[in-house]
């Protein structure tokens, strides 16, 4: 508590019922609770001490802006106060002795309230027996136990844990990637390998060539050079592959240096998963070097080693010379046309 005389201005200020207090009536309130100080000669510096003790007990807020303050008379003295609002301590998340459920034990150590309120929200909706044996989509489940689609997208912060120790798999859920447009072929395609490409036209083509030709399991479309291309789909060519028994994947795309970054960068994240190799489609990038119309690359583009190195040692050398040209060989030029003459030998 504020010592006298401000510990009287304090409680005389709360009776006014305001809690933003101007000066005008700051000087009446002090006249009022204090008239022993307020009727004295330097009364502005007793009211300045009587405000900065309250301020220094916490009682009131002092403004911290310069231009807030008035200073015309001596003792500086505040345009206004705000009478501080008493702190709440909130009330705990969890009581002692709380029942945690088995695959949340770990949970009764945890300090960080948000994690332990949606711990414990977890833990509620465990307690009603839900049926685990069921996977649904984990925006599914986060709806069912948070009454929030992304709530436990959030909690697992890109990782398959929750807290770092609970696994989506425990609460019966799985992360969908986002699909990868795709056709499958025939039936008697199944556990043949699967084609990945690069741009639509060239997809469509080779999508109505396999309905009839069975040499892949599945043809699917990479998304070209946009951002909802192969980078941000690829995780879910690994249900592709388990869906169609698939045990080659393989990738073709344009032949400038746009269309290898996308391939190979692909091929490095899935080397650092451990996930089956994406491979170049030799023969098809092979006949685009051979009879590829050519087009000029845009100006300052170029391919790294590590992109070139993604291709076969006997294509390199051919392709480096391409771009030194200063040209590029779109995949278009293998299309319809050419598939349907039966030129190409897998």
């Amino acid at each position: 508590m504020p010592p006298e005389p401000a510990d009287r201005l304090v409680r005389a200020l709360k009776k006014t019922g305001r809690r933003r207090i101007a000066l005008e009536m700051l000087r009446q309130q002090f006249a009022m609770a204090c008239p022993e100080l307020a009727e004295q000669p330097d009364r502005r510096m007793r009211l300045a001490d009587a405000l900065r003790s309250a301020a220094d007990s916490g009682a009131i807020l002092l403004p911290k802006q310069s231009r807030s303050w008035d200073r015309t008379g001596g003792a500086a003295l505040p345009g206004f106060v705000l009478l501080a609002t008493p702190r709440s301590k909130p009330l705990p998340v969890v009581l002692p002795g709380y029942g945690w459920h088995p695959l949340l034990a770990f949970a009764a150590g945890e300090r960080n309230r948000l994690r332990l309120q949606s711990a414990k929200r977890i833990n509620e909706w465990l307690k009603t027996d839900p049926n685990l044996n069921v996977v649904v989509p984990i925006k599914e489940r986060s709806l069912e136990i948070f009454g929030d689609e992304k709530r436990l997208d959030q909690l697992r912060g890109g990782m398959t844990t929750l807290f770092g120790q609970l696994t989506l798999a425990a609460l019966g859920c799985r992360v969908c990637p986002i699909p990868l447009p795709f056709e499958a072929g025939p039936a008697s395609a199944r556990g043949q390998p699967i084609l990945i490409v690069e741009n639509n036209d060239t997809w469509a083509s080779f999508s109505e060539w396999n309905r009839r030709a069975g040499r892949f399991a599945v043809v699917a479309y990479a998304g070209g050079g946009h951002g909802k291309s192969l980078g941000y789909d690829e995780t879910f060519i690994d249900e592709l592959l388990d869906r169609f028994q698939a045990t080659q994947l393989f990738y073709f795309g344009d032949i400038d240096p746009a269309g290898l970054r996308i391939a190979s960068r692909a091929a490095e994240r899935r080397a650092r998963r451990g996930g089956l190799a994406l491979r170049p489609m030799a023969t098809l990038y092979a006949w685009l070097l051979s009879h590829g119309t050519r087009t000029a690359l845009r100006s300052g583009e170029r391919a790294s080693p590590s992109d070139l190195a993604w291709l076969p040692q006997d294509l390199r050398d051919p392709v480096e010379a391409l771009f030194s040209t200063g040209q590029r060989l779109p995949q278009e030029s293998l299309g319809t046309r050419i598939l349907s003459k039966g030129e190409i030998h897998f």
